[in-house]
């Protein structure tokens, strides 16, 4: 009897006809739809509360202003003395008939009017005042007791993610603490036989692993806690492993590397065992190998290999479901720039343009329905019009990549021609430009 591993009955069925391709939208709706997430409540002190989505609304406790209160910095009289006009006001005495009466402060008690301190005259003692203009009516210069908001008045709908200003206002309003969403948990699993932790004692046949970092600084940003695994190496029994302790404690995973087509890439082969592949790869490069999957019902995002590649493919693929977890939607932010750079062509784009041995036959078909992410400069010109350079590389390094702020979809292949400077071309911003408050578009 001939024994055969699991890895070697695996080679044999190494059949990619049937993976699904999608766009990234396509694939972005699919997957949310897939998804069926149970946020969790935590109760957490308002002071800790700025970046985090409220569960519930929140009502000030207290009326705004919670007294008769000063608009501007005044003197505080009474409007019985001005009924007539500005009355003789050389006798009068501070803290009889007049009194100091600050912004945002509480009008002293038995004074009912202000008069901005640029009509008033005060001795150097602070004592004697002159006056030249009268108040126009009683409680003039002050804001009423809860004029701006009754007690119980919601001030922050449910949903809405807290700024600094929108956390001071539930402060403001006498809440010490807000129900928010627990932040979701994120597992990531950096899988490769090539990989090694960074060290000394480096193999020189090593890569270092360097996406933990780079994958939890990013859930750490988008409001997530980061579940870092060990390095997985490339065996389909020890990535079942972690992919099974993986969704049993978090709930998104983002499973790094070996999803392409390589002797030693076993993640979809086992994803498409264990659990339910949503698409396999993507119709754009860097990144082609992006993928969405479900296992007993936990959202399994598939990233590329390399950082460069895996950090802007997180945003693209990432970030959707963390932010749906919190109740929140990501729509990319589209504008249109005149181009201000050479943009070469990519994926030997020109007519008859052969195809290489070196080259995947989709970035070659040149039917459109492939495409190359460039990293764009856009800036604004002196006469306010948007500007957009394409880094100096088609493959920038870290530096450069790192000053782009947007993205262009630079169409591939035989036929496929490349804008001329001076075209105005659609260009996606960074994600540090998204809206979060609008539902999900298709584009």
């Amino acid at each position: 009897i001939v024994q055969v591993s699991c890895q070697e009955r695996m080679m044999t069925m190494r059949d990619h006809s049937h993976h699904i391709q999608m766009n990234r939208w396509e694939a972005v709706c699919a997957m949310l739809a897939q998804c069926s997430f149970e946020p969790r409540i935590e109760t957490i002190p308002t002071v800790d509360a700025v970046d985090r989505v409220l569960a519930h609304p929140v009502c000030t406790k207290i009326a705004q202003p919670p007294c008769l209160t000063c608009k501007l910095d005044s003197i505080a009289v009474h409007w019985s003395d001005f009924e007539q006009g500005v009355p003789d006001v050389s006798a009068w005495e501070r803290g009889v008939q007049w009194n100091f009466a600050n912004t945002g402060v509480a009008m002293p008690d038995g004074f009912d009017t202000a008069i901005v301190v640029e009509h008033v005259v005060i001795d150097d003692q602070g004592q004697l005042v002159s006056i030249d203009a009268a108040p126009s009516k009683c409680g003039a210069g002050t804001i009423p007791e809860g004029a701006r908001l009754k007690a119980g008045t919601e001030i922050i709908p449910a949903g809405k993610k807290l700024s600094p200003l929108l956390a001071a206002s539930a402060l403001s309003g006498n809440n010490c603490q807000v129900d928010v969403f627990a932040k979701p948990r994120v597992a990531f699993i950096p899988t490769g036989d090539e990989l090694a932790p960074a060290g000394d004692d480096l193999p020189r046949t090593k890569n270092v692993e360097s996406n933990s970092l780079l994958i939890k600084s990013k859930i750490e940003q988008w409001g997530g806690s980061p579940i870092l695994f060990d390095i997985v190496p490339d065996d389909p029994a020890a990535i079942e492993e972690a992919l099974r302790a993986a969704v049993n404690e978090a709930d998104i995973v983002v499973l790094n590397a070996g999803s392409s087509k390589g002797s030693g890439d076993w993640s979809l082969e086992v994803l498409d065992r264990i659990g339910t592949v949503i698409c396999h790869q993507t119709n754009h490069g860097p990144g082609h190998h992006s993928s969405y999957s479900l296992l007993d019902g936990t959202p399994v995002v598939g990233i590329s290999g390399p950082p460069m590649g895996a950090s802007f493919t997180t945003d693209f693929y990432l970030r959707p479901l963390m932010y749906s977890f919190l109740g929140l939607y990501v729509k990319p932010a589209f504008i249109k720039a005149r181009l201000e750079g050479e943009l070469s062509s990519h994926g030997h784009g020109g007519p008859k343009a052969p195809a290489h041995g070196e080259d995947r036959p989709s970035e070659t078909l040149g039917d459109g329905s492939f495409f190359f992410v460039r990293r764009m400069r856009v800036v604004q010109d002196e006469a306010g019009q948007m500007i957009v350079f394409p880094t100096a590389s088609a493959h920038p390094d870290a530096l450069e990549a790192d000053e782009a702020n947007a993205y262009y979809m630079q169409p591939t292949g035989e036929g496929a021609e490349s804008p001329q400077i001076g075209d105005v071309i659609t260009i996606e911003l960074c994600d540090n430009s998204l809206s979060i408050e609008d539902p999900v578009t298709i584009k």
